[in-house]
């Protein structure tokens, strides 16, 4: 049996977590021993991620990012004190290989690794550079990893991006985030009518949003777009599932547009597919993406789909064919892209088929997790 240290920091429950979730409870547990490694933060009380890979019986191993939060003081000891408490765990462990996610899992692991003579494969889930201090640990990851054995990356623009980085394309592959597959169509439907009562919504028609809400998720030209919309559709709804640093901003956008009878904030869930079945259309306005699982998951559960054509969205989404693609920041086009789904039934059908179609041949999670375990196996 193979073991493995696989390394993350679970911040919040979004896309990246949801995706090493995914792996735990899909690997095959006959051939590989996997060691949860997670950098925490020991002020948080509850963190959902923790508690779904111990619900999925694992045992975790905990290294606090910092003694306290960075309102209360900067720990200046924070990276000197992980990396030893990394050290210790990693040599004492007798591990076969390392899998780490995320900026902080690669700039300290790196070194052990080598140190220690540890194959080190890598997933990068993409990089977000919205202030000064992510873009230099950004930086600092793209020189850290080129010395990982394997990178393994969620989408083609991503591998583009780090080869203009200096990193050898030979040692990067492309593995798209992927989906289990569990469309029922009675469960469906008794989902969508118990969400929508909760909701108070009857007949009108829902379009919504999931994911993180930051700037770079693109949610204020969803909300732009609804304005549009309200001068065109009767009655609608749209409902925005998530949290993050510009909900204030978002909510306040609803009220200077008057639209508070339109938009529906509901916070984070952690049960995503007990909402997308109350949706008639799944937007995703990001400015930039790598292969959202969201997507997917409205893609495996029928939902039709207008996204922006961003990031590896395009190598899912076909314009037309099983979803419509538009341009980014352009809340004309999404409004008119809702309204071509909503105004055309058989258009609509048509994209939800091959929408599913999409998801079974290319993006199912059984395949996927082959495609790690090979990985593995090959280090």
């Amino acid at each position: 049996m193979i073991k493995i240290a696989y390394i993350f920091t679970p911040i919040e429950f979004g896309g990246a977590e949801r995706v090493n979730l995914q792996f735990l409870k899909n690997v095959d547990r006959q051939l590989f021993a996997i060691n949860p490694i997670l950098f925490v933060r020991p002020w948080e009380d509850d963190n959902l991620t923790m508690r779904l890979i111990k619900d999925a019986d694992y045992s975790i191993s905990e290294i606090p990012v910092a003694l306290r939060p960075r309102s209360k003081g900067k720990d200046f000891h924070r990276l000197t004190r992980c990396f030893m408490h990394m050290y210790r765990i990693l040599s004492m462990g007798k591990f076969d290989l390392v899998h780490t996610h995320g900026y902080m899992a690669d700039i300290i692991c790196v070194p052990i690794c080598r140190i220690l003579k540890i194959p080190q494969i890598c997933t990068c889930h993409g990089y977000i550079s919205n202030d000064r201090n992510l873009k230099l640990y950004n930086n600092l990851d793209k020189f850290m990893i080129r010395f990982c054995k394997r990178i393994i990356t969620v989408s083609h623009e991503i591998q583009n991006e780090l080869v203009k980085s200096g990193i050898a394309e030979s040692k990067i592959i492309v593995i798209q985030n992927a989906v289990k597959i569990a469309y029922n169509e009675g469960t469906s439907t008794a989902l969508r009518d118990n969400k929508r009562r909760l909701l108070s919504i009857k007949d009108e028609f829902v379009m919504g949003y999931v994911g993180r809400l930051s700037e770079e998720k693109g949610v204020q030209f969803l909300i732009e777009a609804g304005s549009v919309l309200k001068e065109r559709i009767k009655s609608f709804k749209i409902m925005i599932i998530g949290d993050g640093p510009r909900k204030k901003y978002l909510e306040n956008m609803v009220r200077e547009k008057g639209l508070e009878q339109e938009i529906i904030f509901t916070g984070f869930q952690a049960n995503i597919e007990d909402y997308l079945p109350a949706l008639d259309v799944f937007v995703l306005p990001s400015l930039t993406e790598g292969t959202p699982m969201a997507l997917l998951e409205a893609m495996s559960m029928k939902i039709p789909i207008v996204a922006t054509a961003v990031g590896g969205v395009p190598k899912v989404i076909k314009h037309g064919i099983n979803g419509l693609l538009v341009t980014p920041c352009d809340y004309k086009e999404i409004s008119e892209a809702i309204l071509l789904i909503k105004n055309d039934p058989s258009l609509k059908d048509r994209l939800i088929i091959e929408a599913y179609k999409t998801i079974e041949k290319s993006f199912n999670i059984d395949e996927w997790c082959k495609k790690i375990e090979k990985e593995y196996s090959q280090l």
